[in-house]
């Protein structure tokens, strides 16, 4: 293989192995509540591809639904989304019953960076999702309703490697430029 060939593939091989290495790491971190009004502080940043996992099940309290995890973002996260649902069986039933769901994301300011957009119910939950931009940082999740019974409620928010800029691709290309000048110049 000539030295200008490898040239050209090193780049691409470059870009391929740092995307592969980003994604290798991805983890879920779960934060479980069993108790209607709690709130966590996770002390380890979440990264790119990695997925915050709140479970609720609550059975023996009913009443105000207030949730808070307070979480970080470390570098190179640029936007996050998220999904929630819970259970909201018959008025009349026996099944569980939350009502008045609402999720927001605060940032360190105590400001409101996202709230949760009903998507409708299916089989007896409804559905909602959350997504927005978001950086390096710290965070709250908080989630509010209404235990009628027993309360059920999985939220998912994952976060997202941030997509460069134009100006970015633009350096990128023109370092690539630069190299491929210098190594014509070489032969």
């Amino acid at each position: 293989m000539n030295q200008l060939t490898l040239s050209k593939l090193l780049p691409a091989a470059l870009l391929v192995g740092s995307v592969l290495v980003s994604t290798a790491h991805a983890a879920t971190k779960p934060v479980n509540f069993n108790v209607l009004n709690v709130a966590a502080v996770l002390p380890t940043p979440f990264a790119a591809g990695d997925n915050l996992r709140l479970n609720t099940l609550v059975t023996d309290e009913v009443g105000p639904l207030n949730q808070s995890i307070t979480f970080t973002v470390g570098p190179g996260i640029g936007s996050f989304t998220g999904e929630a649902a819970w259970e909201i069986s018959t008025a009349l039933g026996t099944a569980p019953r939350l009502i008045g769901v609402n999720l927001d994301l605060f940032d360190a300011s105590n400001t409101l960076i996202a709230s949760d957009a009903f998507a409708g119910v299916l089989g007896g939950f409804a559905h909602s999702t959350l997504a927005g931009a978001i950086g390096p940082g710290t965070y709250k999740l908080v989630a509010t309703g209404t235990g009628v019974r027993d309360s059920s409620l999985d939220v998912t928010l994952s976060f997202i490697t941030a997509v460069p800029e134009p100006q970015a691709y633009l350096l990128m290309l023109a370092g690539l430029g630069v190299a491929g000048i210098a190594a014509q110049r070489r032969r």
